[in-house]
């Protein structure tokens, strides 16, 4: 849910991309053959917003999966806050692709879905201990 809001924004622009944009992707500049920028497809992004996803069904599925679901909530909370790091963003000129660094700060998807990673693994810490 939250790869529907803005994850990354561009420090000092208005202009953000979603979750699904900087994991799928996309285009945001072109001019026909000559010139285009794109935000690169990223599995590793992908990966960030389907652990916690993963996390939360485990306790369904395995009796006494609470804590190996707080070790994917951990992990989950910190692929998310290193999203900014393994977006990739290229620029192509006369068919020379070039990587650029990019600034970026966190919008709300992004600290919402941390947040709620974080507060998952808590939880799935509590459950592990009171089942005890």
């Amino acid at each position: 849910m939250m790869m529907l809001l803005p994850v990354l924004i561009l420090k000092d622009s208005e202009t953000s991309y979603t979750g699904l944009e900087v994991a799928f992707g996309k285009e945001f500049a072109s001019l026909g053959s000559w010139v285009s920028g794109q935000i690169a497809f990223n599995p590793l992004v992908l990966l960030a917003f389907l652990l916690p996803l993963i996390a939360g069904l485990i306790p369904m599925f395995a009796k006494n999966g609470f804590m190996f679901s707080m070790i994917i909530y951990v992990i989950g909370a910190v692929f998310i806050f290193m999203i900014p790091d393994f977006t990739t963003v290229t620029v192509t000129v006369l068919e020379s692709v070039n990587e650029i660094s990019v600034e970026w700060t966190y919008g709300i998807g992004l600290i919402l879905a941390a947040s709620f990673s974080i507060f998952g693994a808590f939880f799935s810490l509590f459950n592990a201990f009171k089942r005890n």
